[in-house]
């Protein structure tokens, strides 16, 4: 999914289309030849304990990382199957690993079909389409999860 979903400016490629050296059930076609920026890629699937193969990016058809200094999970899903994320057994995984009441709570960002949702236990908050501005979400004084843009 990596392969397909992620924007590569360094082969030209654009985040939504097939990488020109992927190669179907097997890969990167140049595995040692790839840029930086895939060698630096760490898919959570191959890093953290404990997701089964329903994880493996190609069948959940979506890819999960980490940003923000690694307090933030990304969830980037394939346009061919916008609500996948929402599945089973991948939905109540992901809303448990929104649960802010953890010692180091994760924000986590859905990325589908061009729009953005930040995730919690109690609410799917729909940001619209994604922006290159930086979000910031939590808790107001009644408890509400929110979660927005910020523009200033």
């Amino acid at each position: 999914m990596c392969c397909k979903l992620m924007a590569i400016p360094a082969l030209e490629k654009p985040a939504g289309a097939w990488c020109a050296k992927y190669v179907m059930k097997r890969g990167c076609g140049d595995y040692e030849g790839r840029p930086q920026a895939c060698r630096a890629f760490e898919c959570l699937y191959l890093t953290a304990e404990g997701l089964g193969d329903a994880w493996r990016p190609d069948k959940a058809k979506f890819m999960i990382w980490t940003g923000r200094e690694g307090r933030r999970l990304i969830i980037d899903v394939d346009p061919s199957s916008p609500l996948a994320w929402r599945q089973s057994p991948y939905y109540a995984q992901i809303k448990a690993w929104s649960d802010r009441r953890h010692p180091e709570p994760f924000e986590v960002a859905v990325r589908s079909g061009g729009r953005l949702t930040i995730v919690f236990p109690e609410a799917d908050i729909d940001l619209g389409p994604e922006q290159a501005l930086p979000i910031t979400s939590g808790y107001d004084e009644a408890n509400r999860p929110y979660a927005r843009y910020v523009t200033r």
